[in-house]
């Protein structure tokens, strides 16, 4: 398979309307991360230019991992809802691409801007938490790259909501809560929770919708497929990795 030159646009952050409503008035508390295992830190890598052509992708951003192989956001020339998806490649020397592997799409999300996290050691991977959305942040698709395999671990529904003043308007305004992220874990368990003062869940499993919650009570965890939201230390099922 080969791979297209493009406009390696970045397009910022993903989003979501309506008024976000209070949590309900129970008492702080953090998420027990059990027994967290390694602390996976912020992978900083750059965005680089295009590295290799084909005739039916869009790319959008492309990553060197450092070993050989690159990750590239990209979508069909054609448009289709399944969208954008992360691919995992080698550039070969006709300038196209071994494509290795590929995430779930992100339909009809226009990015899915990657923050990698690591231990340090790449035998345990890289997670990747790949930004959603348009403007702003609809949340993030967590991946766990372990060799050639992209696994989806998980959708975290939740944004860090900002007010922003542009003349005489005031609105809200929803950005990537990866920054603020941790992850901790080993061996396709993960726990991930979040600093700052408040994060916005989208859809707490209870009826709320768009909730504002103290950033210390909510979390999201994985084990080996299955996902959970965190919310004052109660686990809510928010469907199954892949």
């Amino acid at each position: 398979m080969k791979v297209m030159p493009s406009l390696a646009t970045v397009v910022l952050l993903a989003a979501c309307s309506g008024a976000p409503r209070s949590s309900p008035d129970v008492p702080p508390s953090s998420i027990d991360t059990g027994t967290p295992g390694t602390a996976w830190r912020v992978l900083d890598l750059p965005i680089l230019a295009d590295n290799v052509r084909n005739d039916t992708l869009l790319v959008h951003t492309t990553y060197d991992l450092g070993d050989g192989t690159f990750l590239m956001a990209a979508q069909n020339n054609n448009y289709n809802r399944e969208g954008i998806r992360l691919y995992l490649y080698h550039p070969k020397a006709d300038s196209s691409a071994e494509i290795l592997a590929w995430s779930k799409p992100g339909y009809d999300s226009e990015t899915m801007l990657p923050t990698f996290f690591t231990t340090g050691d790449r035998a345990n991977g890289l997670v990747i938490l790949a930004n959603m959305g348009e403007r702003q942040s609809w949340g993030q698709e967590v991946f766990w790259l372990d060799g050639d395999s992209i696994r989806s671990l998980g959708f975290m529904d939740v944004a860090v909501r900002e007010w922003r003043t542009e003349g005489d308007s005031t609105y809200q305004f929803r950005t990537s809560v990866a920054p603020r992220t941790a992850v901790h874990g080993d061996s396709g368990a993960f726990t991930f929770t979040f600093s700052g003062d408040s994060v916005q869940v989208y859809d707490d499993l209870r009826g709320g919708s768009e909730v504002m919650y103290p950033s210390g009570r909510v979390g999201y965890r994985s084990n080996h497929g299955h996902w959970r939201l965190v919310i004052d230390g109660e686990e809510r099922m928010s469907g199954e990795g892949v």
